[in-house]
């Protein structure tokens, strides 16, 4: 929902541009594909969830019963890993989106543009915890290693792409606090 929300504001800020007559169509378009597609993630996330609460319920006094029940677990958390590493992917689409949108985000847009950029980090790191929490149980290590691999290229470029943002937007949106503290810690 942080996405949707992220990409609902880059495309706000793409109708912004286009109604001082700037070409920003592929922004706006390409902001509610991603919204809508977060969106549509948010509920297959929810599902995959339900078929992992499903999996915990299944019997297991007998050992086929337990054998059935861990397949069925495993299965579930596998797609229960895979839905917010594609949510993590889309997310850092808007980061991109956001990124590409810096050169015509009219002055008055700036903070919207800074929020979807929180929103949409916020997103990706969110999405990733939910990878890490279901990677706990799976048991599948080459399903580990080529989750790990893609989890980590996404938190990197997740965290280069907002950083890149707020290089761009923090200085005119904090110049009214005067000179910055170097050591804001």
């Amino acid at each position: 929902m942080a996405g949707a929300m992220a990409a609902a504001l880059v495309g706000m800020v793409g109708e912004l541009a286009a109604r001082r007559g700037e070409e920003a169509a592929e922004v706006i378009s390409r902001a509610e594909k991603l919204r809508e597609g977060l969106l549509q993630l948010a509920d297959r996330d929810s599902a995959a969830y339900d078929r992992v609460d499903k999996a915990l319920k299944l019997p297991k006094g007998s050992e086929e019963e337990r054998e059935a029940r861990q397949r069925a677990l495993q299965t579930a958390l596998k797609e229960a890993a895979r839905v917010p590493l594609e949510t993590a992917e889309w997310a850092l689409e808007v980061l991109r989106l956001a990124r590409d949108s810096l050169s015509h985000c009219p002055k008055s847009a700036r903070s919207d543009l800074a929020s979807a950029c929180a929103l949409a980090q916020a997103a990706v790191n969110a999405a990733l915890y939910n990878v890490d929490a279901n990677c706990l149980a799976i048991k599948d290590p080459e399903f580990l290693t080529q989750v790990s691999a893609r989890r980590k290229a996404l938190a990197r470029e997740g965290e280069r792409l907002a950083e890149e943002i707020k290089r761009v937007l923090e200085p005119s949106l904090t110049s009214w606090l005067g000179e910055r503290d170097s050591n804001p810690h």
